[in-house]
């Protein structure tokens, strides 16, 4: 079956794929975050896509997936993975009592209010009394209206709301989720649990989920716990730029540096080397692209280190510089973090090597300047495998 057909049929059935809560957040990488649950995307093609910069939510328009954007761009055997993951609350997939009803199973009333309504996703996560407590607290604090909008709407709302900074941004986009996910806790809490419903443990588990989040992805600021405290730090901030210059620079007279960098179709899976040596003059000497068989990414680093040493070993270089863009294979040789035991015999072999030299010096460097390296560490998959 080719994709159209694939694609097709999936249209005309119901939906089987994963359901994730987040595939629309805004923020989320298409190729390098693992938002659909089976790594990145950039994995599972040759092509390199380094510079590539698609959110996931530009693969989406109203809501749904552009089918032909998705069959164009991604990877061919995750075209049906993706085509098939759905929001469940805005797409109303959640097993509340208004889909239970229809076969005489539950009541049909809530219970997150104490004036209770109907139990639908729309009264849960929105027009309840419950519900709307707790958007107002957090959208004032924002000067987000909280006039009643249906879910989708609210949600798209406050993703579309203008933001100062990057934490001002990921607050917008994630409030919302965590509202909804801690508003269906409470739910169950109640229906399944036996406790009340309660408010102010709704908000406090919010607010903990963003303090969380902000300490985590911003740990050089200090965050207070209150929500209002929050807003006011997250409005104020101030996003500083600092443009770093990233080349490749010679080495010095009499010395070789060699620039090295492995590569993983899968992790584990096909894994490939690549390296060049260049003098004193910038001038590239030879240049290597081996296929390395099975294996890990880590694994596939410190394999093209060795290779590279073990070729300016035999061409009886006295002063070689090893230049490498992984911050981890720089921490191990150096002693600076654990080596797992499944790689120590080839970090072993990486020092042996090492002591063959007059003078040797191990380099980390940011991705621009191997990009060389890194796709001669890729070439070796288009000729190796198919």
């Amino acid at each position: 079956m080719d994709i159209q057909e694939e694609t097709t049929n999936l249209q005309e059935g119901e939906p089987k794929g994963r359901e994730l809560s987040h595939v629309m957040n805004g923020s989320c990488s298409f190729w390098w975050d693992n938002w659909l649950g089976v790594g990145p995307m950039a994995q599972y093609t040759v092509v390199s896509n380094r510079f590539n910069n698609d959110k996931v939510s530009d693969f989406i328009e109203d809501g749904q997936w552009n089918r032909d954007k998705v069959i164009q761009a991604a990877p061919h055997n995750q075209v049906h993975n993706i085509l098939s993951t759905q929001l469940q609350a805005i797409r109303g997939k959640l097993p509340t009592n208004e889909k239970l009803l229809r076969f005489g199973i539950e009541p049909g009333v809530c219970y997150c209010c104490y004036s209770p309504g109907l139990d639908t996703i729309e009264h849960i996560f929105n027009s309840g009394n419950f519900a709307k407590q707790v958007w107002k607290y957090f959208a004032n604090s924002l000067g987000i209206q909280t006039d009643y909008l249906p879910l989708r709407n609210m949600i798209m709302r406050w993703w579309s709301c203008t933001y100062n900074n990057e934490a001002h941004q990921l607050i917008l986009q994630v409030i919302p989720i965590f509202i909804c996910w801690n508003l269906w806790k409470n739910r169950c809490a109640v229906k399944y649990g036996g406790k009340q419903s309660n408010m102010a443990r709704v908000k406090h588990l919010v607010i903990l989920d963003s303090f969380k989040l902000l300490q985590t992805k911003f740990p050089y600021i200090s965050w207070p716990l209150g929500w209002n405290k929050i807003c006011t730090l997250l409005e104020n901030c101030t996003h500083e730029t600092r443009v770093t210059t990233i080349q490749w620079i010679k080495p010095p007279d009499s010395w070789v540096k060699i620039n090295t960098d492995g590569s993983a179709l899968n992790n584990p899976g096909w894994i490939g080397a690549g390296g060049i040596p260049r003098n004193q003059t910038g001038e590239f000497i030879l240049a290597l692209s081996v296929s390395l068989g099975q294996g890990t990414n880590n694994q596939a680093e410190i394999e093209a280190a060795n290779f590279g040493l073990t070729w300016c070993v035999q061409l009886n270089y006295k002063n070689v510089i090893l230049e490498v863009d992984s911050q981890l294979l720089a921490d191990w040789f150096s002693n600076k973090a654990v080596v797992p035991w499944a790689i120590s015999a080839h970090l072993q072999k990486l020092h042996q090597l090492a002591t063959h030299f007059t003078h040797f010096k191990f380099i980390h460097t940011f991705r621009e300047a191997n990009f060389v390296a890194d796709s001669l560490s890729k070439h070796n998959h288009h000729i190796s495998n198919p």
